[in-house]
């Protein structure tokens, strides 16, 4: 199978995004051969159950997936379709370990042994997660080992235990956007702070792609809705912003079964989602933090970072609130993935000054000076 990401994936996202600076994008980055080995970003759908879901996880620009199923002989199909697809997978290791696969799944192409979902939930002692981690790594020890929480505060009694730390947050609608901000912060913090031989230890977010009405509920009548576009892509940027290193995106499937690749509305929003973090993988897997331009409004957000000679900031309005947006302060910048190049025609000015909605995302880059002899 060929390296490179299919022509249509390139093309496809050039042109739902109308920008011209996404050709250049999209060529230059989107489309240039995959990377080998572990991706350095996780991007990845959860709950994938068959081998013939990876191709098409693949076309929407993922290069990973979780899987919960169980059974060896499965997981041994999963990770051969993997293989094929140029994908990394993660998954549990409780059946594979002894079975007759053990050997072989020392090769399968993991981004993580999976230890256990939310141990806080079910008051697991600290003590018995280190046993299942230290299980797995007397197994496996070249592999990395996870486990997700359900908020932030739980990983300050976890947070030394394996390799990487995630956390799942799904806000919409009960909750405001801006707090799975809070808690991808607190579990940044923990990961700093209770893991002493792994100062650096990754966060990987899980984010919302399903309708709470999926779910039983103690309200009547019950709440839900899928979150649209701008939630997600807000949910997205807001994570990579606090400090997340890998995004997850719960779950591929509906109650009824029913994928998302089967709800095209609903796919083109992780197609476009993904498509954009893919053309700032290299940025976002080793980029160098600097500070924001002085003089945006306190209730912004900015984050900046470089790679390659390039320079890009993630600009987020993390409220409900309108917010002051003085374009002069980011002169030199210009928008991506917008309909629009020019921040003047993004955000006309009313009373003269110009304003950034609520929950609303820009990924800039600083424009370049070109010096001629």
């Amino acid at each position: 199978m060929s390296r490179y990401l299919p022509t249509a994936i390139c093309y496809n996202f050039v042109m739902k995004t109308g920008s011209f600076l996404l050709v250049f994008l999209a060529a230059a980055v989107f489309c240039r051969p995959a990377a080998a080995g572990k991706p350095g970003f996780p991007v990845c759908m959860y709950g994938i159950g068959m081998p013939e879901e990876l191709a098409v996880l693949k076309q929407a620009g993922f290069n990973c997936f979780q899987t919960y199923a169980p059974d060896p002989g499965k997981l041994a199909m999963l990770a051969a379709e993997a293989e094929k697809q140029g994908l990394m997978m993660l998954a549990f290791p409780d059946a594979v370990i002894g079975s007759a696969y053990s050997g072989a799944a020392r090769k399968w192409p993991m981004l993580a042994w999976y230890l256990v979902d939310e141990p806080e939930t079910f008051r697991m002692p600290p003590g018995e997660l280190e046993k299942i981690n230290r299980r797995v790594k007397d197994w496996d020890p070249g592999r990395n080992t996870a486990f997700v929480v359900g908020q932030g505060t739980a990983a300050f009694a976890y947070g030394g235990i394996a390799d990487i730390l995630m956390v799942d947050w799904y806000p919409v609608p009960h909750l405001k956007l801006e707090s799975l901000g809070a808690q991808v912060s607190l579990i940044t913090e923990a990961a700093k702070k209770t893991d002493l031989n792994n100062a650096d230890k990754p966060v990987w977010a899980v984010l919302q792609a399903f309708d709470w009405l999926d779910f039983p509920q103690l309200r009547n009548p019950p709440v839900g809705g899928f979150p649209t576009f701008g939630e997600i892509r807000f949910m997205t940027y807001l994570a990579v912003a606090r400090g997340a290193r890998g995004l997850f995106y719960y779950r591929l499937r509906d109650k009824d079964g029913k994928p998302l690749y089967d709800q095209p509305e609903r796919w083109e929003t992780f197609e476009r989602v993904v498509g954009e973090i893919s053309a700032l993988l290299p940025a976002l897997e080793s980029g160098v933090r600097f500070p924001p331009p002085p003089g945006l409004a306190p209730g912004l957000e900015a984050k900046c970072f470089s790679s390659g000679g390039r320079k890009f900031m993630i600009l987020l309005n993390p409220s409900e609130a309108m917010e002051p947006l003085d374009t002069a302060v980011l002169s030199g910048w210009r928008p991506l993935f917008e309909e629009k190049g020019d921040l003047a025609e993004l955000f006309p000015a009313t009373d003269g000054r110009s304003r950034m909605p609520g929950y609303r995302v820009l990924v800039l880059e600083k424009r370049r000076r070109f010096v001629f002899f």
